[in-house]
């Protein structure tokens, strides 16, 4: 029996896995279009990366930032465009070479249901 011998690249071998993780929006959060949009990411690729709004399957909508930081975690407030209410959105980071990208939770783009926000109405004499 012969023993498969190969060489195994230290370089490759030596680099952690590149990833790309989404911590904000939260999932099933509700977002009015025009409204502030906060995102959070922690980026283990060492690149600088782009953000889009997408819905459903990976259909890119249209892209909120580009050459965002290459640090090992960012935020950003973005102004979310005037599309179609509904589920199913997500925000993708995407490294620049088009490599390593990662999802947000989805989350829904209307108006937040009465009475989930703000302060409560005063009371009647």
């Amino acid at each position: 029996m012969k023993a498969l011998l190969f060489a195994l690249d230290p370089v490759a071998a030596a680099e952690p896995d590149a990833a790309v993780t989404l911590t904000t929006p939260a999932a099933n959060s509700v977002h009015p279009a025009g409204g502030s949009l906060f995102v959070g990411w922690d980026n283990s690729t060492g690149r600088e990366v782009d953000m889009w709004l997408v819905r459903g399957e990976a259909a890119r909508v249209v892209q909120l930032a580009a050459k965002l930081t290459d640090a090992p975690s960012g935020e950003t407030a973005n102004v979310l465009p005037d599309v179609p209410e509904g589920a199913g959105y997500t925000i993708e980071i995407v490294a620049r070479d088009g490599g390593e990208q990662g999802y947000s939770a989805p989350f829904t783009v209307g108006q937040e249901p009465q009475g989930a926000a703000g302060p409560a109405a005063p009371a009647a004499f």
